[in-house]
């Protein structure tokens, strides 16, 4: 992906999560895709306004793969602009279900996060 610029490497990325998530039943097939996005995003060559606009998307739509993307990334960075975003639309979401889904990756900002488990990189603690 390097022959990509950094903004449209990030939406590669988002993109081939949402995909792999859709036809997977499992986060261990696609774990290297959230490596990858959490490099890029520790990398900084994605502007952080552009990465935190795209992170801030994923907690609207709702897209497959979002809820991993955001507790990959977020339990590391722990960005606090979309710790907030996930808060406004847990609390003002219009759907019951997308709620819960923010309330779920709010828990990556705790620290004690069981659910981390289900990530291989996380039992083992590289991340």
């Amino acid at each position: 992906m390097s022959e990509l610029t950094p903004d449209a490497e990030l939406t590669e990325l988002l993109d081939a999560i949402a995909r792999a998530a859709e036809l997977s039943v499992g986060v261990d097939t696609f774990e290297h895709l959230l490596l990858d996005l959490l490099a890029l995003l520790e990398s900084g060559r994605v502007a952080r306004p552009v990465a935190i606009a795209e992170l801030r998307r994923l907690g609207t739509d709702w897209l497959w793969g979002a809820v991993e993307a955001l507790e990959f990334t977020m339990r590391r960075l722990r960005w606090p602009e979309v710790r907030e975003a996930l808060e406004s639309h847990r609390l003002r979401g219009a759907d019951f279900r997308t709620r819960t889904l923010a309330s779920q990756v709010l828990e990556v900002y705790q620290d004690d996060w069981p659910a981390g488990e289900i990530y291989e990189s996380y039992r083992r603690g590289d991340s």
